[in-house]
């Protein structure tokens, strides 16, 4: 973390960058209080699709979490209602990383509420001396990955194979709980949205039913590859999850095969495919 007056200009600067997306979104995201944790808890079950007895964060889990100095926030709109919350715990090493478990908006709420949750989180992380943000999501839901890799810029660390075990609310019964692992600095950096080269190797690809389709290995030569997934995940998980189950397993096989072979995620595209590239041999290998 940049110390100094350079520290303090940085964290002006992500301080106005919040308030500036929150704005835009409308609402006002601080930290939550104690009394609040119940309507925060409340709100994940509702997004989450699960008795609000078994919410992914009990009240007072989230109350020990904010006591004990870590991230809980809530993102308000002008009549006081809670319509988005976020909530991290500090990890190794010794505090510079903070893990983002769990971040949810209400369902037709406008639009920039999770970038201004994000920023917020940024900012606070600059407060408290984090220098990395880290959190898991699943890598077939398109506009979550658009969201981190191309919005935000976060770096893909590790594939996490069935991260959580069995899970059984609305949104994720019957589905394995694989996972990207991503992390994101929390001094700006540049972000550049990927782009697909022509050329590009297309690995993985859906069928003319919107079944996926792994394709042979990847011949040589080749620079960038890329593994589409379905436009909308969750909606097929309704409508047919055996298809939305198969692409499950054709991502997790692609992904490593690829990974064994060094291939790097290095962006998501609007188009809803992931860029994959070789590193340059003189770097270290990322994991």
């Amino acid at each position: 973390m940049v110390d100094g007056a350079d520290g303090l200009e940085l964290r002006r600067r992500l301080s106005d960058a919040a308030l500036a997306a929150a704005g835009l979104a409308g609402v006002t995201v601080r930290d939550l209080v104690a009394g609040e944790m119940a309507d925060a808890s409340a709100l994940l079950a509702e997004v989450w699709q699960t008795d609000p007895r078994e919410s992914p964060m009990e009240p007072g889990l989230l109350v020990a979490l904010g006591f004990a100095g870590n991230y809980v926030s809530g993102a308000f709109d002008d009549a006081g209602v809670m319509v988005g919350t976020c909530a991290g715990f500090l990890g190794a090493p010794h505090g510079r990383l903070l893990h983002s478990h769990v971040a949810a908006v209400r369902r037709g709420a406008p639009r920039g509420i999770g970038t201004a949750l994000k920023l917020h989180q940024r900012a606070w992380c600059a407060e408290h001396g984090v220098d990395v943000i880290g959190w898991t999501y699943d890598p077939l839901i398109a506009r979550n990955a658009w969201f981190n890799l191309g919005r935000l810029g976060a770096h893909v660390e590790a594939y996490l194979v069935d991260f959580y075990g069995p899970m059984d609310d609305g949104l994720n019964a019957g589905e394995e709980s694989d996972r990207l692992l991503v992390h994101w600095p929390v001094e700006p950096q540049q972000v550049t949205p990927a782009d697909e080269p022509d050329g590009s190797y297309v690995a993985l690809l859906a069928d003319a039913d919107g079944a996926p389709v792994l394709a042979p290995d990847v011949p040589v030569g080749t620079t960038t590859v890329t593994l589409a997934v379905p436009p909308d995940v969750e909606a097929l998980r309704a409508s047919d999850r055996g298809t939305a189950s198969r692409w499950r397993v054709a991502f997790r096989q692609a992904y490593a095969d690829l990974h064994e072979q060094g291939w790097r995620v290095h962006g998501f595209t609007r188009s809803g495919r992931y860029v994959l590239g070789r590193p340059d041999p003189r770097q270290a290998d990322p994991a």
